[in-house]
């Protein structure tokens, strides 16, 4: 009986190191990573500073933040991708922490953001951006922790069925891919009932999926070929975004006067 149990147990352990070298592989080979631009964006200047350890932040030199921005990724993007536009939120003031996931898929640690809350304790106020995957999962964290974050700001994404947030009082913003003629996705349009009734959608004409950041390679399949450049995108979704976040502190200042 004995050797039975070993007989299991080493079965079942052969099973775990399979699966986790199987899903190491998968991530490998369908991994976006980081394009020439998005390299160059990691170096340090007299604007911003970029550690790269337990996650990468971008830390304004020319003020101390009071607002922070978590990044999660989108399914197996490098989290370096987004660095262009994210080192220039960063150059506006802002504490930015982007957030590696398990085989780049946010859907295995969606609650990683209240590791980074409690590693910056000198943030006033989190606003949560996800693109994609990650999207769905900073979402569902918004819905599972509604205290936790000042605004959700989703990048080409929308929330699971499971997390309906069309009753929450927080600015949610969603920056998304469009047609030449600014209309949406199918699927974004399906879940509009998803968001507060005072979400504010960023369409970008001509804009595509991937050009949220900027990589070389991966897996995903575009809907439609992007008709304007990658900088001209990145330019709409650093301005977009920034405006949510501007009106995340506002909403934060409202909340705190009224309280």
């Amino acid at each position: 009986m004995r050797r039975l149990f070993k007989f299991v147990g080493l079965s079942a352990l052969a099973v775990v190191l399979l699966a986790f070298a199987g899903l190491t592989i998968m991530a490998e080979i369908r991994r976006a990573t980081p394009a020439e631009d998005a390299l160059a964006a990691l170096e340090p200047d007299d604007r911003v500073i970029v550690s790269e350890e337990r996650w990468l932040v971008f830390r304004p030199t020319a003020s101390t933040p009071r607002t922070g921005v978590i990044l999660y990724p989108g399914a197996s993007c490098d989290v370096r991708g987004y660095a262009p536009v994210l080192r220039e939120v960063a150059a506006a003031g802002y504490l930015v922490v982007n957030v590696h996931m398990p085989f780049d898929f946010a859907i295995f640690a969606r609650n990683r953001a209240l590791s980074v809350k409690e590693a910056f304790p000198e943030i006033e106020q989190w606003v949560i951006v996800g693109h994609s995957m990650g999207g769905a999962m900073a979402a569902q964290f918004v819905f599972e922790h509604p205290d936790a974050m000042a605004s959700l700001v989703m990048w080409d994404s929308y929330p699971p069925a499971g997390a309906d947030l069309s009753g929450r009082n927080m600015p949610v913003w969603n920056i998304h891919r469009a047609r030449p003629d600014g209309s949406a996705p199918e699927s974004f349009e399906e879940r509009r009932h998803l968001y507060p009734a005072d979400s504010r959608w960023v369409a970008i004409p001509g804009g595509n999926h991937m050009n949220f950041g900027s990589f070389i390679g991966g897996r995903y399949q575009e809907q439609w070929e992007a008709t304007i450049p990658r900088s001209a995108q990145q330019a709409t979704i650093l301005e977009a975004t920034l405006d949510a976040l501007r009106a995340a502190e506002i909403h934060a200042g409202g909340m705190t006067d009224a309280s």
